[in-house]
Parts: C-alpha cells; structure tokens; sequence
C-alpha cells in the first residue's frame, strides 16, 4: 500500500502512515488478475484458502474454479500473525503449494510458518520486492501455477530477503538474506533477486554528466524516480535528492523532495513541460511497477508516455535482453510496450524492448 504515497514499505506502523496519507490497498486488484488468469487457463484443482479479506472474497465470483475456506477468526485488518497462523494450516492440510500476495514482509511471514516443507510463490503486490520468490506479475504466477501442477515446473531454493525498514526511511538501502525457501521455477517467469550492482561509479558518473548537460532543458519539469544511476545525476546538479524515493526537479534546482502519488500529480499542474526520468532495477529489468509506485498510471498519463527518459549504465544492461512495465494499470502497460531509447554514455544509446509483465508475448 505504501508506494503511491512515498513510503518504502508498510510493515509494522509504516501500514497506519500509509492509510493516513491515503494509500490503497494493492492486492486485492493483484489477487483477483491471478485468479482470473487461472480460471481463464482452466486450472482445475481444488484451491484451498483463507476466509474474508485473506482469500475467499475474491474466489467467490470466479464460479469456474473450485475452492474451500479455511473457517478461522478474521477481521477487515489483518495482521501477520493471520497470515503465519493460516500457512501452518495449510500445511496441516496437506496442500502442495502456497501462493500469496504481498512483498517481502508476507514472504518473511509464510517463510516463518512453513519453512522448507512446502513450496511458496509470491504474487507480486509490494513495494520493495527484494525476495527471489516472486513471479513477473500476477497472471505470471498463474502460468507457474499451471506448470507446478502439471509436472513442468523444476523447484528451486530461492532467498527470501530483509529489508531494514528503519534504514530505508533514511535513503540508506540495506538488505539481508532472511532465508531461503523452495519455489517452482520456469524460466523467465520468476523473478530474480535483486542484483544491487548497477555498474561503477564512473559509468554511473559518465550517463549523469551526459544527461545534465546535453540533455535536460532548463524550462522543463524533471521527475527523478529512484536509484543510484539517477542519484548520480542529482549530485551533477548538486541537490540533496533522495536515494530510494521520487524527486522534482526545476531548471536543474530541486523543487520537490520525496514525493508520493497526490504530490506528483499538484507539482505537474506547474508546469507546462514535464518529464519522467526512470532507470533499470538490477536484472529484473523492471523500469515502472518496483520501487517507484509513486509514478503511478495517472502520474505517466498526465505527463505522457513520450515523455519518459530511461537511463542505465552499460553493466546492468549487459545481462538484460528486455525491460519490464507492471504499472497495475494492464491498459498504459501496453501502451509502454514497444521499443525504447536507454541513455547509457556520452552520446550513447541502447534500444530496447519493452515488454508488459502480464502479457502474451513476456508469458
């Protein structure tokens, strides 16, 4: 729920900041797309799932798949302790694989109730999503899902990641191995860790001096998504811009710090000629969809889909053959699609294809 209003995450208390900045929840719209694209593929296994707000609210008008709830307490706010407490049934229940929706937090949470005696697989619904066990998007799940019970799928140990949100609040990224989980695999529709080496500090140095220079125009709006390659440009121009959060930027002067949905879109109404300017996360290939939700699907509409830069060193693009939209909005994913210019040196440009997550052609 954090990302469109600028938080890096809601575990704990951060979910109470969210709510009163007036986030929205992400994965009831996430859980629902999996589910459709199941009953779409025919899956006919039987589902066995949580009550209410956990599970069942959203199998209830899918008719085509069969599924039965786990009858447990449950309140519209539910907690970790729910979610820990409902992944040992499932175990007890013999089940063979447990999907959930969430990030990194919920990954801890199932992690911590079964282990290794059951494989996991995340629908991706958070804002941080550093684990290894999370599909491309959610109908990237469902194909993994069909594969699983068909025998297609290898099962892989993947790491389940720890973020430290205290850290992350501060702009300091800090990220530990919690643990390791199984999860099916299929090629390409799973998700890897994060790789947080983004190339060196002179490459980074060469795309940031290039972009200021010859690039950004003094009458226009800048809004500066998140990551280092990005930072490296904000330190050419000499502003305090915030490491994991989304930045407005002026006539080359900050003009907006840490900026969430409802901030984007007042700033914008300013000013007449406005660009985004993302890059690349690691070798997921993710550029809209992780990390920067506060560029939200009215954030890219307001400023126009021609109007975004994507900038990245030569490094992390040498193992990525296309990039990823996963925006929530499956509509403006494809328009994204395509092929798009990557400023990665002086005067240098790599074309890349663009591919929705939950499309045909990435499934």
């Amino acid at each position: 729920m954090g990302g469109s209003v600028g938080l890096k995450g809601t575990d704990g208390k951060l979910l109470e900041e969210a709510m009163k900045k007036g986030a929205r929840p992400v994965a009831p719209t996430r859980a629902r797309r999996f589910l459709k694209r199941l009953s779409k593929m025919g899956f006919d296994e039987v589902i066995v799932s949580a009550a209410g707000v956990m599970g069942c609210n959203y199998l209830k008008n899918l008719c085509s798949l069969r599924y039965t709830c786990l009858r447990i307490p449950l309140t519209d706010k539910t907690t970790s302790r729910d979610t820990k407490e409902v992944c040992r049934m499932f175990v007890n229940e013999g089940i063979r694989l447990i999907v959930f929706v969430g990030g990194d937090g919920t990954a801890r949470d199932v992690l911590d109730a079964v282990g290794k005696s059951v494989p996991i697989l995340g629908v991706p619904a958070g804002v941080k999503m550093y684990s290894g066990v999370f599909a491309a998007s959610p109908e990237a799940a469902a194909d993994i899902v069909m594969n699983y019970v068909k025998g297609n799928a290898s099962i892989e140990v993947a790491e389940v990641a720890d973020a430290d949100e205290n850290a992350i609040s501060r702009g300091v990224l800090r990220v530990r191995i919690y643990g390791y989980a199984q999860t099916p695999f299929i090629e390409g529709l799973l998700v890897p860790s994060k790789e947080f080496a983004s190339g060196s500090a002179e490459e980074k140095l060469e795309v940031a001096e290039f972009f200021v220079r010859d690039v950004m125009e003094d009458d226009a709006l800048y809004i500066l998504g998140p990551g280092s390659t990005i930072k490296a440009i904000a330190d050419v121009l000499r502003i305090d811009k915030t490491l994991l959060g989304v930045d407005a930027v002026y006539g080359k002067r900050l003009v907006g710090k840490d900026l969430g949905e409802k901030e984007l879109l007042d700033i914008l109404g300013k000013y007449r000629k406005r660009y985004i300017v993302v890059t690349v996360i690691g070798k997921q290939g993710y550029i809209f969809g992780r990390g920067n939700q506060q560029i939200s699907p009215r954030v890219i509409r307001r400023v126009g889909v021609e109007n975004i830069y994507v900038v990245a060193t030569r490094s992390k693009l040498a193992s990525i053959k296309r990039l990823l939209v996963d925006t929530g909005d499956p509509e403006l994913d494809r328009e994204l699609s395509g092929y798009i210019r990557v400023i990665v040196g002086y005067n240098e440009e790599k074309v890349m294809p663009v591919v929705p997550a939950s499309s045909p052609e990435y499934l």
